[in-house]
């Protein structure tokens, strides 16, 4: 039972649904052992979305007027911070000069001398302060809360976050508070904000918020998600007709759009002196904040590493007027789902239908598919404010390529060997190679190419096998064979035939050889040492004697496989071939084992080869210059005919 369970799960198509099954398993494990990683990856994948989109800074957004305390106001007013006194002539002065409504980034908690001229701003003009929560629940108060909705309920259904403790203003000051909690991701960075905050079952809304009203904060309504592609809530204002999709966890995702060069900003001194360019701040909601060196308030966004606290303002409040704040959709997680389960059918389409060679090109596609994830998360962000989320199929069609390849890597190393045992026995090791890999076609597969052919033969055989038992001329002739491929595989050359009698090897082909001219002499030097060894000292009587003649050319021709799907052979095709056949057969005329034709002799030592004259090989056309190699050195009685080239 287990053996057939076993011989089952090694079918493809079991590997393969486990390969993906796999890589569910670890896409998934990844998830639950470190979502704080992933989580923080995919938001920050969304940086470069967001400064793709405000990349262009197109009108200015005079809506929003940044009062800034730089560096400039801190040398003409003083140091920060300011007596009260001198905050509510920063108040008063944004009134005289129009601003609608005035959002202060600034919490006051410590009392001080200035409190009721502060305390007589606020009450005359449209002024609302900062005040910050802590979602630790054991973390302090200080200061009095104010501000909390009336008509907003924080119990129920509503996500919005709890916090324990808090930093609100003084009690002068304790009325037109706003909180401006910041919402940080694991990296710092700010790319969501809270709506609400509730304290004590009690909710109080966002500064920005209030800077939607004039002296009141607006009505708010909360209202749960409807439809698969809406928010998980939505945090409705009916007088002013705008709403804020709500994720799960009640925050607001920023969409910065908005161009940092797009924001309007004065220095706060010039406010004070009166150096505001007329209209400038007209029916605007003028946010005050600090981006002076030291005060800390800074901020980090998809757009900056250091931006001002009140942009994040400037970019809800923008968003939230234009429409524009994205949002996960509640079928967030379904849309996810159907595109990993899409991205497994189509690698195992790709595995079922690609060809061989694509298989191996499955991490490829399985990466793609993951950077395709992230392409439609990025389009329906960009167009549709849709924070679908990319992460997870991705990471699973990636991990998926991955085990895929694996599995047809095994299918394939199995196959390969099979196949690759029985060719290589027919076909030279590296054509057999690339044989086992591929599927049979019709066509021609051929390489045109520099080559060294060596063509040998030996002579008298025919003669020698109707003279003698057929078991001993083929073992002459196996012991010839053999002997050629150890000699000439030594040499960096491969056996392309065996043809009767003969052997033809070819240089060059199909994998690059250096200096193949001289290692093709070089093993027609060896093989006739070798197989005059093997042949008879005498010939039978009436017989001539069996010898070995070999011709060798170089030049280009044309090396790969002929024929039909059904039947096809792999060999050497040109006028190298055919005249490296005929200098084979001048080897008897001229005496000489070796002979050797011009292409060969024009890349080899001129020292070791002589030439014996033009001739004019059979079935050719035009004379060609042959070549001998040189005459042994003295003492070389066994061979006197043979001078042997150094090897290289």
């Amino acid at each position: 039972m287990s053996g057939r369970i076993a011989q089952r799960l090694m079918q493809p198509a079991s590997l393969r649904s486990l390969a993906l099954g796999v890589a569910a398993v670890v896409a998934v494990s990844l998830g639950f052992t470190a979502p704080d990683l992933l989580k923080s990856a995919e938001e920050r994948s969304g940086d470069p979305l967001w400064q793709m989109a405000a990349g262009h800074p197109g009108a200015a957004e005079r809506r929003v007027v940044l009062v800034d305390i730089d560096e400039s106001s801190l040398a003409r007013v003083g140091a920060w911070p300011w007596p009260r006194e001198r905050v509510a002539e920063l108040s008063a002065a944004l009134a005289q000069q129009g601003a609608r409504v005035q959002l202060m980034d600034i919490a006051f908690p410590e009392a001080r001398d200035g409190d009721k001229a502060l305390a007589q701003a606020q009450a005359g003009n449209p002024l609302h302060v900062g005040q910050i929560f802590a979602l630790n629940p054991d973390a302090s108060r200080v200061g009095q809360l104010s501000g909390a909705l009336s008509g907003l309920s924080c119990t129920g259904a509503s996500p919005f976050p709890v916090a324990g403790g808090y930093v609100a203003n003084t009690a002068q000051l304790a009325t037109g508070a706003g909180h401006i909690t910041p919402t940080l991701d694991a990296d710092g960075g700010v790319r969501r904000i809270a709506p609400v905050i509730c304290h004590q079952s009690r909710a109080y809304p966002a500064l920005a918020l209030l800077g939607l009203g004039n002296q009141d904060a607006p009505a708010l309504r909360y209202e749960g998600g409807q439809g698969w592609l809406g928010p998980h809530g939505w945090l409705r204002m009916p007088e002013l007709g705008l709403s804020v999709p709500l994720d799960a966890d009640g925050t607001t995702r920023l969409g910065y759009t908005l161009p940092r060069a797009a924001l309007t900003a004065v220095s706060a001194a010039d406010v004070l002196d009166g150096r505001v360019p007329p209209d400038l701040l007209g029916g605007a909601i003028a946010l005050v904040g600090a981006t002076a060196f030291g005060l800390g308030d800074t901020v980090t966004t998809p757009l900056a590493a250091n931006a001002a606290g009140v942009e994040v303002h400037a970019q809800f409040i923008a968003g939230l007027l234009d429409g524009r704040l994205p949002y996960t959709p509640r079928a967030a997680w379904a849309l996810q789902l159907a595109f990993a389960v899409l991205a497994g059918g189509a690698l195992m389409l790709l595995v079922a239908h690609g060809g061989q060679k694509r298989r191996y090109m499955l991490p490829l596609f399985g990466i793609g598919i993951a950077a395709s994830a992230y392409g439609l998360h990025a389009a329906l962000l960009l167009t549709s404010g849709l924070w679908v989320g990319w992460l997870f199929p991705a990471l699973f069609a990636a991990l998926a390529g991955i085990a895929l390849a694996s599995v047809e890597f095994v299918l394939a190393r199995l196959e390969r060997e099979r196949l690759y045992r029985n060719l290589s026995s027919y076909l030279p090791e590296q054509v057999a190679a690339q044989i086992a890999l591929r599927e049979p076609v019709g066509t021609i597969e051929a390489e045109r190419r520099e080559i060294s052919v060596l063509f040998a033969d030996l002579r008298n055989f025919s003669a020698y096998c109707e003279a003698r038992p057929p078991e001993e001329a083929a073992a002459l002739l196996h012991a010839f064979f053999s002997t050629a491929q150890r000699v000439v595989r030594a040499h960096g050359g491969i056996i392309e035939e065996f043809v009767g009698d003969a052997i033809m090897a070819i240089w060059n082909a199909p994998e690059s050889c250096s200096q193949h001219p001289e290692r093709a002499l070089q093993a027609a030097q060896e093989l006739v040492r070798e197989v005059t060894a093997l042949l008879p000292a005498e010939a039978p009587p009436g017989l001539e004697p069996l010898a070995l003649g070999v011709g060798l050319e170089t030049g280009k021709a044309l090396v790969g496989s002929f024929g039909t799907a059904e039947r096809r052979t792999h060999t050497a095709l040109g006028e190298t071939v055919t005249v490296a056949v005929r200098l084979q057969g001048m080897s008897v005329e001229l005496a000489s084992p070796i002979v050797v034709g011009p292409g060969a002799a024009a890349q080899l030592p001129e020292a070791g080869l002589i030439g014996v004259g033009s001739f004019l090989l059979e079935g050719l056309q035009r004379p060609r210059n042959l070549f001998l190699p040189a005459l042994a050195p003295a003492g070389d009685e066994q061979h006197p005919h043979i001078r042997l080239v150094a090897s290289a």
